[in-house]
């Protein structure tokens, strides 16, 4: 299962000549202070601090107890292990038969039971899935992804003992386990993936294509190494699969029926065409010849979420399920607070938009994300304002793939889904913020009460701040109030 790009018949030999040292013995610590005794063969990836981290991630993992567990690349078997201890049913595997080996062997040491198989996804499968995952789908997969950029032709440790770190696949392992989830059973309803990874080139686009291929993904866990690099720990499943999805031919709005409605939090309702759609300040929604119109029941408590930062997560999420539906993200513009904008020849034109709207219900209040977005317009040019839609720049763009990457897209940033912590709202903002300021210097500058701005800050009630020529700060709460020099809504 290793590339004979990267390793050849020398590095072969080199590898037999490390089989002749000595198996180190070493007792890893749990999060739960517990030790096990672990043998680990030369060729055989050890206890580190990703493993310590994953490790933490699954400590808070709730009611663990009857869930199966699959973790991929085992090693020493140590997650395993772990997993095992804090009540999970485990399936473990791994391509190297010493890894293998070692993590039959400690299980055998500590008496803790779990099932150990050769092989894993790679670029060639030996054998069928089943042969390493098991024939019952898993509750939870947990992957140490190997995320070191590999270079030719240069000093390597070993086919074995790299394996847990190089992705030597040209298609990449990521990619071949959203294709595993995608295509086999291997997950369970309502399960998650938790992966490691390092953020480096080769983990960079991971959040672009798990949305892209409809699957959710949140950070749940960050650690920089003394080194400098950063481990993050990400969480998929599949969104709002368990939640109901409604569809309408023609509706008024959306919006208007969850509003009114006794669906519960994260229910959908998707309308074929929208007859009385509507933005900010009740504007009227175009319904184009292609177009999603769809509505989210958000949030439904007594307590009251910052109608601002919803909105800008409604926009961030369409953000990324636009950028999953095109090759690059340069055309891509997010106007504050509730716009999708696209750059096409050098003008730029909304294809979306997001409305948060709320009703309050004696102590409750019942909160619901609208989106639309343009997939095919026959007319761009209206009487007396122009739109933008996703095949001009991508005509092999569809709904149903749209669809997919919005569900993706939502759920990452709103779903409340069991085992994955909510997104917090610093590293949100963050986030927004990075995006926002790629999306400025494609809408230029900002003018404010016909005086030139430039962008200080969001704030955490989601209302952004601009700051004069004389330094002096603005803190403005409606979009409909700036003015930018490369955008015009006429």
């Amino acid at each position: 299962m290793l590339d004979e790009g990267y390793f050849g018949s020398d590095d072969a030999e080199q590898e037999i000549e490390r089989l002749d040292r000595r198996a180190e013995h070493r007792i890893w610590v749990t999060p739960q202070n517990r030790q096990i005794s672990l043998t680990i063969p030369p060729t055989v990836y050890p206890p580190r601090e990703d493993t310590d981290m994953l490790a933490h991630v699954l400590n808070n993992h709730p009611e663990p107890h009857g869930k199966k567990l699959l973790e991929i690349g085992c090693g020493s078997g140590a997650l395993s292990l772990f997993s095992a201890q804090i009540g999970f049913s485990v399936t473990a595997c791994d391509i190297n038969p010493f890894a293998v080996a070692s993590s039959r062997n400690s299980s055998e040491q500590n008496r803790i039971q779990i099932k150990v198989n050769e092989g894993g996804p790679g670029p060639l499968i030996d054998g069928e899935v089943t042969q390493w995952a098991g024939n019952q789908p898993h509750d939870v997969i947990i992957w140490n992804l190997p995320y070191l950029v590999p270079v030719k032709d240069s000093p390597h440790l070993g086919p074995l003992e790299e394996a847990a770190l190089l992705d030597t696949d040209e298609k990449g392992l990521f990619a071949r386990l959203l294709n595993l989830l995608k295509t086999t059973t291997i997950l369970a309803e309502g399960g998650i993936v938790l992966i490691l990874v390092s953020r480096n080139e080769k983990s960079k686009d991971i959040r672009k294509k798990s949305i892209k291929e409809g699957f959710a993904i949140r950070s749940v866990s960050t650690q920089i190494l003394d080194g400098g690099e950063c481990l993050e720990v990400f969480a998929l499943w599949r969104p709002f699969e368990l939640q109901q999805k409604l569809f309408e031919n023609e509706i008024g709005s959306t919006n208007t029926a969850l509003l009114e409605s006794d669906d519960r939090t994260g229910t959908f309702l998707q309308a074929g065409r929208q007859l009385s759609g509507h933005g900010r300040r009740g504007r009227k929604w175009s319904h184009e010849d292609v177009a999603f119109a769809g509505s989210w029941v958000v949030h439904d408590q007594k307590s009251i979420p910052s109608p601002g930062l919803l909105q800008l997560q409604g926009g961030l999420a369409l953000h990324e399920a636009i950028n999953s539906c095109l090759s690059s993200e340069q055309e891509t513009v997010l106007k504050w607070p509730n716009d999708a904008l696209l750059k096409i020849d050098d003008e730029i034109r909304k294809v979306g938009g997001v409305l948060i709207e709320s009703v309050s219900r004696g102590k409750t209040s019942r909160v619901v994300l609208g989106i639309g977005c343009n997939i095919a317009s026959k007319e761009h040019y209206k009487n007396d304002f122009s739109v933008a839609s996703l095949d001009e720049l991508n005509n092999e763009t569809s709904l149903p793939h749209f669809e997919n990457s919005i569900q993706a897209s939502v759920a990452s940033w709103f779903e409340q889904k069991p085992g994955v912590l909510k997104v917090k709202k610093s590293d949100f903002l963050t986030h927004y913020s990075v995006i926002l300021l790629d999306s400025i210097e494609l809408l230029g500058t900002p003018f404010y009460r016909q005086m030139e701005m430039s962008f200080q800050s969001i704030d955490f009630d989601g209302k952004m701040t601009l700051i004069d020529s004389s330094k002096k700060s603005h803190l403005i709460e409606d979009g409909e109030h700036i003015i930018w020099s490369n955008y015009s809504t006429d």
